[in-house]
């Protein structure tokens, strides 16, 4: 009898099974037909990091006097090329303007003699799916004070279509009204107390204020990495006022990772636009540490 009954509950559980597994590959067939078909997408050729979303990480911004930035087409396609597939890129500087009007700002085309474009013919090899080219901008040929756009469109693409949206990029750049390059003089005493003559000096070196954006800037330190002070203020009718300072956050990790820790700081002691004198100081646990920045 007990046999009986564990018999009929191992077929009514193999029974319940296969009819699950059958209901799943009914809804899995079922399914199919609904699903995306991408063989009817029409190919189109992009440029890749382009569009206005992508406004701010096509920034420019210098390390050393050229920034050099790779522009790349790809081509959008179920299926890879049978031929090469030529592709012309150049500037649109109608996109100027038209961005100004929706954004409220005064971006000025950047001037021909501070890039270099590579190549405006760029072709993508059959069998394959993307063509690049390098952009070159000479921080030397840009005035830091004011904005810079440099919209780079395709402007054909061998018949493929074209998006509205990421057919450009828009290659900027932020000017700041107190960026641009300074006379340094740096003075570090060995202990936080500011006691005794320093032990470390230099003067007449030179550095840049670098924008952020148009309210901010940022410039090193003389001091053990050369921590950045991070400089902001209020525009007041184009004029810098309220000025605020404070070190680079991943440059102050950094440092305490070491043992390095600022202990007060930083303090303005002048921020003068009209003189163009800006002075600050900070103290670690065993340092006293003052930059002093001057036109």
């Amino acid at each position: 009898m007990n046999m009986k009954i564990k018999l009929n509950r191992v077929l009514g559980i193999m029974m319940m099974a296969g009819a699950i597994v059958i209901s799943l590959d009914s809804c899995l067939k079922s399914s199919l037909p609904n699903e995306t078909d991408f063989s009817h997408l029409q190919d189109h050729v992009i440029l890749i990091k382009g569009g206005l979303t992508n406004f701010s990480s096509n920034n420019i911004s210098f390390s050393s006097d050229t920034a050099s930035y790779t522009i790349t087409a790809n081509l959008a396609s179920v299926n890879l090329p049978k031929s090469p597939v030529n592709v012309t890129i150049g500037v649109d500087a109608s996109l100027i303007a038209t961005y100004n009007a929706a954004n409220g700002t005064n971006f000025l085309l950047l001037p021909t003699d501070a890039y270099t474009l590579a190549s405006t013919s760029l072709t993508i090899p059959a069998g394959q799916q993307y063509a690049t080219t390098t952009l070159e901008v000479y921080q030397a040929k840009v005035d830091p004070t004011q904005s810079y756009l440099l919209p780079i469109s395709i402007t054909d693409a061998s018949g493929k279509a074209l998006t509205s949206n990421l057919n450009t990029i828009y290659f900027n750049i932020i000017g700041n009204i107190i960026a641009g390059n300074y006379s340094w003089d740096f003075t570090r005493w060995g202990n936080p107390n500011q006691t005794g003559a320093p032990d470390i000096t230099f003067t007449g070196h030179s550095t840049s204020f670098i924008a952020d954006n148009n309210r901010q800037v940022e410039v090193a330190s003389g001091y053990y990495i050369g921590p950045r002070y991070v400089i902001s203020f209020t525009d007041s009718a184009g004029i810098p006022t309220k000025f605020k300072v404070k070190l680079n956050a991943d440059d102050v990790a950094t440092m305490a990772n070491a043992g390095v820790i600022v202990t007060d700081g930083p303090n303005i002691l002048i921020a003068n636009y009209n003189t163009g004198e800006y002075k600050f100081q900070y103290t670690t646990k065993t340092r006293y540490v003052i930059d002093r920045y001057y036109k």
